[in-house]
């Protein structure tokens, strides 16, 4: 068989030689399986510099264990779980994903269509008048009325159309790989958003208790300033504390209001709607001790954004042959069969039978380049295809390799935090005996408790930046993705 190159030469050459549109029906028997363009075979291979291993993986403990697909599970939050299955099952964002699955679904169907025969029926009626000239006497009219079916089938010699089954079906993968991604975005985002409303809660806690103590300081200050024991500024010192215990008491609620407006529209519900839900103060969820991490391979096989990059290079390579295809010869069959005479009854008799068939050509011999220009453009979007998937590659390891570090570092900050909560705890205890002993003042004691209360306000912060960190490695480990 003979190359779809070699079989161009030859076209174009027997069109040189026989200036006639008939002329490429005589290559016909040697174009029955020509496809154009070049075949896609793989996507680009990753960096040879990528290891068997992730480099920031040592901070983080391994687990041997299969992974979960639902890695929020491994959270043990039964509220999160809800707000995730509420997600997946209504969020419009995934409806317009979907949507667009749908979409590029019904452009392959399209595509393959275009192989097929077009069949159109139709009926007309008309006055023809023919002139002296062609009568050999007088001009004379008469009435036609016909009715049939006529078809036309475009053979798909060099592959253009195949091509363009190729295109759609890659541009549908992707779209699927597309929606994919949005669900593993999702997920993330409502875990993300459910860790700051439930740090919005306990911290807000502690900022109550913290007001309260201020106030009592305040309290203090003012009856220590009135026996002259202490200055107006320590007094007006006093008070200021007071002020930021309420402005962040005002933030916090905010922030808590905020995030549970963000995890209702998240599942498409108005905002409000979840507050009955959300409003029981929960535990923030801690990380499991080990987490699977895997390998650079299996990860990049997992991601959805690497599946859709490496399609839609399949789409812009068959999107060459599509341009190579349209410089050629269109070779087709056409027909058309019915029943018509001068009277209205002709279209119901037999005996008024008409029929004409045969082969069709359309080729543009002189375009001034733009075929040529057409594949340039297609190669380049090749080229452009190709730099994209190997960019989105290294995002993907630079994601995950991230991803690992901040946890490891996320990890060793929250033990900090609890260390230092445990001991802001202890001094306050001995700060408080010591006031009951009266061995030192209620002021020292209150400000020692605050002190515990602001400790415990960053042990949260760190407990939830260590879960966010957890929920950003499922999400780069694409752990999610079956």
């Amino acid at each position: 068989m003979l190359r779809c190159s070699q079989i161009r030469f030859q076209v174009e050459l027997l069109s040189m030689r026989v200036p006639s549109p008939l002329s490429s029906l005589l290559l016909l028997p040697a174009l029955g399986a020509c496809v154009m363009g070049p075949d896609f075979e793989q996507a680009p291979a990753p960096p040879v510099s990528m290891g068997d291993a992730f480099a920031r993986a040592g901070e983080v403990p391994a687990s041997a264990t299969p992974r979960l697909a639902s890695w929020w599970q491994g959270l043990d939050d039964p509220v999160l779980d809800k707000l995730i299955a509420r997600a997946l099952a209504s969020s419009p964002s995934l409806e317009i994903a979907e949507a667009r699955v749908r979409q590029a679904r019904s452009q392959v169907r399209g595509a393959r269509a275009a192989l097929a025969p077009v069949v159109g029926a139709g009926a007309g009626a008309g006055e023809i008048r023919a002139p002296a000239l062609v009568t050999g006497g007088e001009a004379r009219s008469s009435s036609l009325f016909v009715a049939g079916f006529d078809a036309l089938w475009e053979i798909d010699i060099f592959g253009g159309q195949r091509r363009g089954v190729e295109a759609a079906q890659g541009q549908y993968d992707a779209s699927r790989a597309d929606a994919e991604d949005a669900r593993l975005s999702l997920t993330a985002e409502v875990a993300r958003r459910y860790l700051a409303m439930r740090a919005a809660q306990h911290r807000l806690g502690l900022a109550h208790r913290a007001l309260v103590n201020s106030q009592e300081i305040g309290r203090l200050t003012m009856q220590l300033e009135g026996a002259g024991k202490v200055s107006r500024i320590e007094r007006e010192q006093a008070d200021r504390g007071v002020e930021a215990k309420r402005q962040a008491v005002a933030a916090l609620e905010a922030e808590q209001n905020d995030q549970k407006d963000a995890l209702a529209v998240l599942v498409g519900e108005a905002p409000g709607a979840l507050d009955a839900m959300l409003d029981p103060t929960g535990a923030i969820p801690l990380p499991p001790t080990e987490i699977a991490v895997g390998d650079p391979s299996a990860m990049l096989a997992r991601r959805p954004d690497i599946r859709a990059a490496e399609q839609r290079l399949r789409a812009a390579n068959a999107g060459i042959g599509m341009a190579e295809a349209a410089r050629m010869p269109r070779i087709g069959l056409a027909g058309v069969i019915g029943l018509g005479g001068p009277m209205k009854g002709d279209m119901a008799s037999a005996d008024n039978l008409f029929s004409l068939a045969g082969p069709t050509l359309q080729w543009n011999v002189a375009d001034f380049g733009r075929g040529a220009a057409g594949v340039d453009k297609a190669r380049a979007g090749r080229d452009e295809a190709d730099a994209g998937y190997r960019a989105a590659v290294l995002a993907a390891l630079q994601d995950a390799e991230s991803s690992l570090n901040r946890y490891g570092e996320a990890r060793k900050g929250f033990g900090a935090a609890t260390r230092s909560a445990l001991s802001a705890g202890v001094s306050a205890d001995l700060a408080d005996q010591s006031w009951r002993a009266g061995r030192s003042s209620a002021l020292v004691a209150l400000s020692a408790r605050n002190e515990q209360l602001g400790a415990d306000d960053a042990r949260i912060q760190a407990q939830v930046g260590l879960v966010g960190q957890f929920v950003a490695l499922q999400k780069s480990l694409a752990m999610g993705v079956n």
